[in-house]
């Protein structure tokens, strides 16, 4: 990912925006956590907004306390997620691996980008180190160009979590770590799409993890209110059909789209309109 990607995601799933509420979490409940200082970015006597990483985190902790983790082993998961990659510099070898790569997948402004980051120990300790954790890279692979399902994996009697990213390699070592033991799966899906469901109700203009074919595909249904969106890939010489209906209008379930449906990166849209409030989208890469 290019710098200016990388800075254009990052501030746009920083953004404070999510509330309890719209997680379904009661304020009981959330004061309780508060209070047991399970999860590191809840503040007691504070009015809490979440970005949409803490807000998806609270999701999955949610799901967690609700199957029966207790608040000690959610507590010190979230620390394993949240502050040890601070203290063990993640992200300075992050940087130090992107820099030292051979196979040119950055550009030299990037790498000397890269470069000052590491000599800024300011914004390394205050922003960086904080923006790039296995955790938030895991949350910016389902929501770049090149979208990756991924799912939370945690095994409760030996408190090993990881991120799976459904490739052969990741189910191998999965299997390594965990053979024989009981394993609790929660996939981001269904919690983004939700998320990603309340920043389109409540933003209007583009969003920044959408490509412009997405948010094209979304001004026509929030503009133009089609009863029917034919949404034609033509990729290879090949042609694939997908079908946005009236209950695609529901925000969330829009959001489950995109993120079920990998569009060609760096893909070209032609929109037309139809009989009977129908549309034809043909996307070309």
């Amino acid at each position: 990912m290019n710098s200016n990607l990388f800075t254009q995601l990052g501030e746009t799933i920083s953004k404070k925006q999510y509330t309890a509420k719209d997680l379904s979490v009661t304020s009981r409940q959330l004061n309780y956590w508060k209070f047991k200082d399970v999860i590191p970015f809840l503040r007691k006597n504070r009015m809490t907004l979440l970005t949409l990483p803490e807000a998806l985190w609270l999701s999955i902790v949610t799901e967690l306390s609700n199957i029966g983790i207790s608040s000690k082993k959610i507590e010190a998961l979230s620390n394993k997620i949240w502050i040890e990659p601070l203290f063990s510099r993640y992200a300075d070898e992050t940087l130090k691996s992107a820099i030292e790569n051979k196979k040119g997948e950055h550009s030299q402004e990037d790498v000397e980008w890269f470069k000052n980051l590491l000599n800024d120990e300011i914004a390394m300790h205050s922003v960086f180190r904080r923006d790039i954790t296995p955790y938030m890279d895991s949350i910016k692979s389902c929501l770049r160009l090149e979208r990756q399902i991924v799912t939370f994996i945690y095994c409760p009697r030996t408190e090993e979590y990881m991120f799976s990213y459904y490739n052969k390699a990741i189910t191998s070592e999965m299997n390594s770590l965990f053979y024989g033991e009981t394993l609790i799966s929660i996939p981001y899906l269904p919690h983004l799409a939700k998320l990603i469901g309340l920043d389109m109700e409540r933003h209007k203009e583009d969003l920044q993890y959408l490509s412009d074919v997405e948010n094209q595909i979304r001004r026509t249904i929030i503009f133009d209110k089609p009863k029917l969106i034919e949404v034609v890939v033509n990729e290879n010489g090949k042609s694939k059909i997908h079908t946005i209906t009236e209950s695609h209008k529901n925000q969330e379930e829009l959001a489950k789209f995109f993120l079920n449906t990998k569009l060609p990166a760096g893909s070209s849209a032609l929109v037309e309109k139809r009989s009977q409030g129908n549309y034809k989208v043909t996307i070309k890469s």
